[in-house]
């Protein structure tokens, strides 16, 4: 008799284990879970292959492309910086130089909001502006 009650119950907890183990948690259910969010987090910024991995699904994800963006503008120390790594890059290799210059000019083509920004951005800056009028023959730049 003591066969017949515990095999019943030997078999419930197989089989609860069994499907216990093969339940899978979904990408959404990871990262509702804070310890686990933080975790693949601190993860992926620490681990070269994974960030670039990051990185490139963050430049394919047009809205993710936009936040940046407005992130980088808001925040003048970032600016700065990445301004003087370009100066840097250019005084170094005048190629790089030309393809920044390029990729700026498409960007203010493209919009005139972010071309209104650099040029005030540019106001504190009355050397590089004349430098800038002098060399394309822009004069008729507006200050």
């Amino acid at each position: 008799m003591k066969k017949q009650f515990s095999l019943p119950i030997f078999i419930a907890a197989a089989m609860t284990l069994l499907f216990a183990c093969n339940s899978k948690q979904t990408a959404d259910q990871s990262l509702k879970d804070d310890n686990q969010r933080k975790n693949i987090m601190v993860g992926i910024v620490h681990h070269q292959p994974y960030m670039t991995e990051m990185m490139q699904e963050m430049m394919n994800s047009d809205s993710c492309r936009q936040m940046m963006a407005e992130s980088m503008m808001n925040n003048t120390d970032m600016m700065n910086r990445m301004m003087e790594n370009m100066m840097s890059m250019c005084s170094k290799d005048s190629s790089m130089c030309n393809m920044m210059m390029g990729n700026t000019m498409e960007m203010c083509d493209a919009d005139p909001a972010k071309c209104k920004m650099m040029m005030g951005s540019m106001q504190s800056h009355p050397a590089v502006m004349k430098s800038i009028k002098g060399m394309c023959g822009m004069d008729n730049m507006k200050k």
